[in-house]
């Protein structure tokens, strides 16, 4: 049968692990995981099934995979496929469709899948009579892990999935030219001018390390390569942890809600090497003001499209950052750069992170996930914490001291609010030993929270930190800012009680809403045997500092006094 042979060959392709919510187009394919090696999770939406697989593939590096029936079920997995291959996450979806005949009637729980999803993914394909399962599966898990990795789509017709006519024959010499064409990619750098780079990076005067998600396989390579060439080192969210934050060269994150000195040192740096990562507006901030001091810019990428997409490189290099560090680190060298240094040390002086204190002993959520940070890096262990979209997002990048790559797990590009903890349940899954924190805010929260039910169901130790604040606050902070206070659609008057909501699914529940038990609190929640959820009562506030629409990187705001965009701080000469 072909639901058989497709089963065995994601067997054959390593999945141990696969995200489910079932349905009659895809019964077939499910009946194979009863008694299969393949370890079955069912969630409690299809969307929370691929933002599970999302946050298994990020935290391992192994193939997500999600499978869902027809119809509905395959348009609630269009957020998490455009949110994987927006984030270079390897993530295959399965899903059913009706029966051939069928196809083209509006027949129950129909709907045009490829067509839908073929914008979203980097291939989308319904697959056929003659075609052989083993040939699809092995070239959708090439695709979905080759070059900048991303979701794939299968869409599988119940009368093909049912069928025992397989037709099609395994077409090896297809796969065997693949290969040879990855040969061929590897050869192509042989032109390089190695020296000429080293030069340009040796003989720079104030240089920046720019490090995205691309990085984040190659710590150790990165870490020595920063410490032979003296160089100081930024990222995006997506690479934090990649460089020890508490390092000396550490400037941590830059872009909207970065940290002043990693803008200021973008904004005067005279060569940005970029690894791994992308020039998005986040993180330049307006184009037509960024690094006006930069003479050369050299960019590594695995995927080409991205290089000179938004800013023009010097050295544009289609490559994986592993390869371009193993040949560069044998050619830079020291260099003290005394100025460049002591102007970065002015900066970390005079513009230090901060929040204002909330009045009678309250909370708010920078001081929250500080504590959780100081907390967990004491305890020296691995950890991975995932978040919502929002404030809490930002705070939790801008005051947890990041040690570890691939520690921290997030919707970066597509900022899907609820990934928090279907991430989190991934993450756990992928990694069983580790501490698994879902740091969370409430209206992110709010979007899936029925998956706690998912939690109890596999008896996962996910612990989950809310920032209840009752606001959307990082768009009410907006509204603030850039709308004249009128506030409109961002109160969440009617939250649940978190603590009660927990303890119905069966999840013990802690709750801090001072200062006074807020060590506590977070101890008992790192140190609790199985889940738990912590509902954090917390004040709501903006999260400064911000690079305003518009402004270039270091025209930054550091609280709502400097409301107009023409008052925000300037780098300083």
């Amino acid at each position: 049968m072909f639901s058989s042979l497709l089963y065995n060959r994601l067997v054959y392709n390593g999945v141990k692990d696969a995200f489910v919510y079932s349905g009659g187009a895809i019964m077939p394919l499910v009946d194979k995981f009863k008694t299969g090696e393949i370890n079955l999770i069912n969630n409690n939406h299809e969307q929370n099934c691929g933002h599970a697989a999302t946050g298994y593939a990020k935290s391992s590096g192994q193939t997500g995979i999600c499978i869902v029936t027809s119809g509905p079920g395959l348009t609630n997995l269009v957020t998490p496929l455009l949110d994987a291959r927006n984030d270079s996450t390897p993530l295959i979806a399965i899903s059913g469709q009706v029966s051939k005949n069928s196809i083209g009637t509006n027949a129950f729980q129909e709907c045009p899948a490829v067509e839908i999803t073929k914008h979203v993914t980097k291939w989308s394909y319904q697959i056929q009579e003659n075609d052989h399962p083993e040939e699809i599966i092995d070239r959708a898990f090439k695709i979905a892990n080759s070059g900048k990795p991303g979701s794939v789509h299968l869409d599988i017709p119940k009368c093909i999935l049912s069928s025992n006519n397989i037709i099609g024959s395994y077409n090896r010499k297809a796969l065997k030219l693949k290969e040879n064409i990855d040969i061929l990619q590897k050869n192509k750098h042989e032109w390089i001018d190695w020296d000429r780079i080293s030069e340009v990076i040796n003989a720079s005067e104030s240089p920046i390390l720019y490090i995205g998600q691309g990085c984040n396989n190659d710590s150790d390579l990165l870490r020595a390569f920063i410490k032979k060439s003296n160089i100081p080192v930024t990222t995006t969210i997506h690479g934090l942890g990649v460089v020890k934050e508490d390092s000396p060269l550490s400037l941590k994150f830059l872009g909207m809600h970065g940290l002043p000195t990693a803008n200021f040192a973008m904004q005067k740096a005279d060569c940005i090497i970029a690894l791994g990562s992308r020039f998005d507006d986040r993180t330049t901030g307006n184009i037509s003001k960024f690094a006006p001091n930069v003479k050369n810019i050299i960019h590594v990428n695995i995927e080409p499209s991205e290089i000179n997409k938004v800013i023009t490189s010097n050295y544009p290099l289609n490559m994986t950052c592993k390869y371009f560090l193993e040949n560069m680190l044998p050619l830079v060298k020291y260099q003290q750069r005394l100025e460049w240094c002591n102007k970065i040390h002015t900066w970390r002086e005079k513009y230090p992170l901060t929040y204002r204190l909330p009045s009678n002993n309250k909370l708010n959520t920078q001081m929250v996930v500080q504590n959780i940070g100081a907390q967990i890096n004491a305890m020296n262990k691995g950890y991975i914490i995932t978040t919502g979209v929002g404030n809490h997002q930002m705070m939790a990048a801008q005051f947890i001291n990041w040690k570890y790559p691939k520690s921290f797990l997030s919707s970066g590009s597509l900022g899907v609010m609820g990934v928090g903890l279907p991430y989190a349940i991934g993450a756990q899954l992928a990694n069983p030993d580790r501490l698994v924190l879902d740091i969370d805010g409430d209206g992110s929260f709010n979007h899936t929270l029925a998956d706690l039910q998912t939690i109890v169901r596999y008896n996962l130790p996910i612990k989950i930190a809310i920032m209840n604040d009752g606001q959307q606050s990082m768009v009410r902070a907006w509204e603030n800012l850039f709308f004249n206070e009128n506030y409109i659609a961002t109160k969440l008057p009617n939250n649940p009680d978190y603590c009660k909501l927990a303890e119905s699914y069966g999840i013990p529940s802690l709750y801090c809403n001072n200062v006074s038990n807020l060590d506590t609190t977070v101890n008992k929640m790192l140190k609790f045997k199985g889940p738990v959820l912590v509902n954090f009562k917390v004040e709501s506030d903006i999260c400064f500092p911000l690079v305003p629409p518009g402004n270039g990187l270091d025209e930054i705001l550091f609280s709502e006094k400097e409301n107009n965009p023409k008052n925000a701080t300037m780098a300083p000469s």
